[in-house]
């Protein structure tokens, strides 16, 4: 069942103010990747094998290390910032600053704090003293349902973007292990679980925001329409946005088959749809469920900017979310190879052998 609570982690988009964001982390890693490069081959080069932990609603985490204590980070390949959570940074004693930065997520406007930390490691490889976002929920935000409360109390942070974009990533849930791989071989050598076939396809990086972030966005086909999609690790289901719902498939709650889930935190309802096929790029889920939700991204962020400043064809700033968020419910049945660096996602069923 699929609460209120989890619309809100749905991927959020960021306008920058000023925030050096993991600078020393994308430092180290590319002159630690840059070993591999002199001598490239089309062989992988594996950096990082982690185990993950899969959460009670489907989403998983992966161990890091933060000043020497091990934490459990929620993988959300469209998140914007690495975060780590308010009641972690406490427990580490962290100095926070004001981080100038806002999220516009489908529960409106959040704003980051930023830390400083010492020493931050996944697998064996080390960045010292870098920045990482500190995340508070709203002061007004309600307490999250019973159900939720042990899933969000085993996330003491997440790795976005901004961290996984540096590598090519593998994410096994047959195995439960997310492997990262340096960006330095030959492109589209990559399947190596399989000696079937796959679909591999291209991406582009977009946040639809004034500031562009790494993440995922690519075309695939809900019941033979094409839509655009956020591949979304962070999210426990697969969302439809209302407006595209009714503007692309002409379903809305009234519609058969739409039956209503529950009301957000924030009061607003959500709805559920079995459709019948989702394709991505010749490799089809039969019978997925998807949420269908309104969002508020696009209205808080419509009433932060004026019309002059949104619709200036130079300076203007514009908000244009995926119509679809693939989310866990979808990504669990497979095996996924994100290749960063060549924009294109490689995928086989999740027990391809």
């Amino acid at each position: 069942m699929v609460s209120g609570g989890a619309i809100m982690r749905i991927h959020a988009i960021a306008v920058l103010n000023a925030f050096a964001v993991l600078a020393a982390l994308a430092a180290f890693f590319v002159s630690a990747a840059a070993g591999d490069a002199a001598a490239q081959t089309c062989g992988l080069s594996l950096m990082a094998s982690l185990d993950m932990t899969m959460l009670p609603d489907g989403r998983f985490t992966v161990p890091v290390t933060l000043n020497g204590v091990s934490h459990q980070f929620l993988v959300d390949t469209a998140g914007v910032f690495s975060e780590i959570s308010d009641s972690a940074a406490q427990k580490l004693g962290l100095k926070e600053t004001e981080a100038g930065t806002f999220l516009y997520g489908a529960s409106g406007k959040l704003k980051l704090g930023a830390a400083t930390v010492t020493s931050f490691k996944v697998g064996n490889n080390e960045a010292r003293n870098f920045h990482i976002a500190v995340r508070h929920l709203p002061a007004d935000a309600p307490a999250p349902p019973k159900e939720q409360t042990k899933t969000e109390a085993e996330t003491d942070g997440l790795l976005a973007p901004d961290f996984l974009s540096l590598f090519d990533v593998e994410i096994d849930t047959a195995k439960k292990k997310a492997n990262l791989f340096s960006q330095d071989h030959c492109p589209g050598k990559v399947v190596y679980w399989t000696r079937g076939g796959y679909a591999d396809l291209p991406f582009r990086f977009t946040s639809g925001a004034i500031m562009s972030t790494p993440h995922i966005q690519l075309r695939m086909t809900l019941d033979g329409h094409d839509v655009s999609a956020a591949l979304d690790t962070g999210a426990d289901g697969s969302y439809l946005r209302k407006r595209s719902a009714v503007q692309i498939f002409g379903v809305d709650e009234t519609s058969p088959g739409v039956s209503k889930v529950a009301d957000s935190p924030d009061a607003y309802p959500v709805y559920r749809k079995q459709f019948g096929s989702l394709t991505l790029g010749g490799l089809t889920v039969q019978n997925p469920v998807v949420y269908i939700f309104p969002g508020k991204e696009e209205d808080a962020f419509r009433m932060e900017h004026s019309e002059k400043s949104r619709d200036d064809p130079i300076y203007g700033s514009s908000l244009a979310p995926e119509d679809f968020t693939l989310g866990m419910n979808v990504l669990s049945k497979l095996h996924l190879y994100i290749a960063y660096k060549e924009k294109k996602v490689y995928i086989t069923d999740a027990d391809a052998k």
